[in-house]
């Protein structure tokens, strides 16, 4: 019989679920939680019981539950898989050293899919539509409608692109296209058949691809390759004006060469949910910038997440006792 460790509130939501995935390989599964009281800690006989493991938001954001679950992560003897209710989790506590002891980790990738796509939307059209100006003077109490050459230009004809065409990636195409946008996607792999991009094409022509674009928006994970993709050389190869949301990471973003581009006009605006540091800075100028809207890496806020990232794990527990393969694998 499995033991899963996962949260009370977990339990109370989906417990029938689990016990009903379990029975589909004739299994019943026992539960455990990490202990709520202050400096409480789960003992070896404990932790040693432990198969597999649900960190979903309760565990991650309760610092005592956290520190609990960060104490036993490495001495469970028998742990076997990791499901996180986060999309990228190579920032997750060990994750490396879960993978070098033969733990399998899994990820919620697409379950906030949705909502980060919708911020990203949002912050195209905050900008399309002039509200990063509108705010600013909302703050002055000014009344400054927008006229002359500062007005705004149509989105339907304007092109989109798009690093990063994944689960995120593919509901902002769909979005974008609905406004008229030309999608032009980045990504490693070939093209699907639910890819709704109007073109795909390899990292390695961004070069080429920056120029065409009026607008480009960060989809992509962190890894080696995409870190400071967008550096000052990068910038320079852009359109005039261009502007960016970046809905993935702020170390994807050469910070300094940010700034210069959008103080020179090279870059027209930015969105941005991801910074390098966070919190962002209390003396970052991106704080005053009336063409910049910050938000605090809160893209994927969402109360449908947790359900969603918590049927994945159940789903995935389906396939772990059967002995099958599981979906959103990743190993560091």
């Amino acid at each position: 019989m499995p033991t899963a460790l996962v949260s009370k509130e977990f339990i109370a939501r989906f417990s029938k679920a689990l016990h009903a995935a379990a029975q589909t390989a004739g299994k019943t599964v026992d539960f455990m939680t990490l202990p709520a009281a202050k400096g409480a800690r789960l003992s070896p006989e404990e932790r040693n019981k432990v198969d597999c493991l649900f960190l979903d938001r309760d565990m991650r954001f309760d610092e005592q539950l956290h520190d609990a679950y960060a104490d036993a992560l490495l001495q469970m003897k028998n742990l076997k898989w990791v499901h996180y209710t986060s999309s990228g989790i190579g920032q997750q506590l060990h994750v490396k050293e879960l993978n070098a002891k033969g733990v399998i980790t899994t990820s919620s990738t697409g379950a906030n899919a949705e909502p980060v796509a919708q911020t990203g939307i949002t912050g195209l059209l905050m900008l399309a539509r002039g509200f990063g100006s509108h705010i600013h003077h909302q703050a002055k109490r000014k009344w400054k409608p927008i006229r002359g050459i500062a007005l705004p230009d149509d989105l339907r004809g304007q092109t989109l692109l798009l690093i990063g065409v994944g689960a995120i990636g593919k509901k902002v195409a769909a979005y974008a296209q609905a406004f008229g946008l030309n999608v032009i996607g980045v990504r490693r792999t070939p093209r699907a058949p639910d890819d709704t991009v109007n073109e795909l094409h390899p990292p390695d022509e961004l070069p080429e691809l920056y120029p065409r674009a009026d607008w480009i928006m960060l989809c992509c994970p962190l890894t080696n390759e995409t870190e400071n993709l967008l550096n000052a050389d990068a910038f320079n190869r852009m359109k005039k004006g261009v502007k960016l949301i970046n809905i993935a990471r702020g170390e994807i973003v050469d910070d300094e060469a940010m700034l210069e581009a959008l103080k020179s006009g090279q870059l027209g605006g930015a969105a941005l949910d991801a910074h390098r540091q966070e919190p962002l800075p209390v003396d970052s100028p991106l704080w005053d910038m009336p063409n910049v809207i910050i938000s605090p890496h809160n893209a994927s806020a969402s109360t449908g997440n947790e359900p969603r990232s918590a049927e994945m794990f159940v789903a995935n527990f389906g396939h772990w006792v059967r002995g099958e393969a599981l979906f959103n694998v990743q190993r560091f």
